[in-house]
Formats: structure tokens, sequence, C-alpha cells
């Protein structure tokens, strides 16, 4: 049965680019990325699954092993649903990793991916996460976080000011957390309550369902360049020194006094670095 994905447009180029953004923000965040890209070039950014499902409406399907395997056979449908092969993909953490997933399944559908900040995990940590029973997982530090998020605010100006005296924020100007406040929180109830789009529990099961990323690294000969920020808490030194002997077309570059948050703490550095790998 086919899908209709809901996704944002920026520009009207001849050249289409595909965005998928980070676990817990929406497309819409990345606006401020995201237009200075179409200015060359038409983007779309369709929104990942947890942006458009339930998660009752997916396990009745599924269970938790597929969840990023179905987003990446999304992207593949999206992908042949718009024409787009082969597309330049361009993702943010969760959404760099499920277009590699998408890429090693398809490798016909793409002509590059440009990776920000993936999430470069070693093989026994994912496997350790994959089998923990649930009521261990939820102690593990960045699931407990998710959990214990608050996610309902009366308005969404109190959102806005919620997150904005949040450290995870701090490197956002106001207008990219208005962004992210615009399009990641809407109405929840009668009462006028505003809550999160991409539901906390959502986000807590990308973080205890993360794949092993290094065999599809390993095996893809799709052109990947990776972006990583100098203090990135999903690319360890170790895992950076190990991309640097993978095989294949790959290329990376470091941001200096950056964090896991580059596209949205600077989305204009970030923008001219890709546009300057599609000028090349």
């Amino acid at each position: 049965m086919s899908i209709s994905i809901p996704y944002l447009e920026f520009g009207s180029g001849d050249n289409t680019l595909l965005f998928a953004h980070a676990n817990g923000f929406p497309a819409g965040a990345y606006r401020s990325l995201l237009e200075p890209l179409s200015k060359q070039y038409r983007v779309l950014a369709p929104q990942l699954r947890p942006m458009w499902q339930t998660l009752p409406a997916f396990y009745s399907d599924y269970a938790n092993r597929h969840f990023w395997h179905r987003m990446a056979d999304d992207q593949i449908a999206f992908i042949e649903q718009h024409k787009l092969a082969p597309v330049t993909y361009i993702g943010h953490s969760m959404g760099s990793v499920v277009g590699l997933m998408a890429a090693h399944k398809r490798p016909d559908l793409f002509a590059r991916l440009i990776m920000i900040e993936p999430v470069l995990l070693k093989a026994r940590y994912t496997r350790l996460m994959r089998y923990m029973p649930k009521r261990i997982k939820r102690k593990v530090p960045i699931v407990r976080k998710a959990l214990g998020r608050p996610d309902r605010w009366p308005d969404r100006q109190t959102a806005f000011d919620f997150h904005r005296g949040k450290q995870v924020f701090s490197g956002f100007s106001d207008e990219i957390l208005w962004d992210y406040i615009n399009s990641g929180v809407g109405p929840v109830n009668d009462a006028g309550e505003v809550g999160l789009l991409f539901d906390k529990y959502w986000e807590a099961l990308a973080y205890s369902t993360v794949p092993n990323t290094w065999p599809l690294l390993k095996a893809t000969q799709v052109p990947i360049n990776l972006l990583r920020a100098e203090y990135s808490d999903t690319i360890s030194d170790e895992s950076w020194q190990r991309w640097q002997k993978l095989p294949g077309p790959k290329q990376a570059t470091q941001f200096d006094n950056t964090s896991h948050l580059l596209p949205l703490d600077h989305p204009d550095m970030v923008a001219k670095h890709i546009l300057a790998i599609l000028n090349n």
C-alpha cells in the first residue's frame, strides 16, 4: 500500500536536493539551512515517520526492530514517487543514518550522501541496546532524558520561553528557535494547550534502537561527505579515526567550536559548505 509522506518544499531549481531531519527536530526547524540551498536548488524535506504516524499505529504493523528500516523504506518510496533519482541526499543525525540505510538498499537512487553529524556508535553498544530488556533501556541516560522531557505547555510563547532557557538550544537564534516551535509544537486539546508534534516516546524509541552503521559505511559505494562537529557526541574521536580508514569515495570535514546541532546553530556556514561540495 502506497503512503503519502508530508514534506516541505523550498525553491524551484532544476536540480533537487532531499533533506532529512534529526530525532526530535521536524523538517521546518531547518528553514534557515534549507532556504540558502534553495537559491540554487529545489529542496524537498519529507517528515520522518514520527511526524505523521502515531506509535500505536506503527505497533499495529511493526515491532521496534523495524523502526529504522521502515524510515529508510519511506525515503526510497518518496524518491520513487517524486521521480528524484539519482538524488543528492542531505541528512542530520538520525536523518543521515536513514539515508545511509536507504542508499545501501537502493544505491541506484542516490548520487551523493551528505551526512551531518551521523550517529556512528560502536557495534557492541548497538547490540547491547538491541537486546537489553525494556525496563533497563528506560534507564539509559539519553532514553531516560527523552522520556522525562516536558512536552505540553499552555501556549506557543510559553513553549518558546521554556526551550529558550535550555542549554541544548542555547546556540539557536530566536528566529531558529521559533522555527522549531512553530513546526514542532501544535494544539493537543480543546483547552488550547500545545505539545510536541514529534512524540517523546518516538524520540526514546529512536535512541534505543540505533543501528550499527559501520557495515553499511564499508559497503556503500555512493559518494559520502561527512560533516562533523568538533564537540560531537555522536562521532567520537575513535569513530572519526576509523572513518578516515574507510574505503570508497568518502570525504570528511570537521567544524571547529561546534556541537551536534551544527546545522541549527550555524545554518549559514553549513549551507555554504554544502553548496561548495555540490558546485565543486
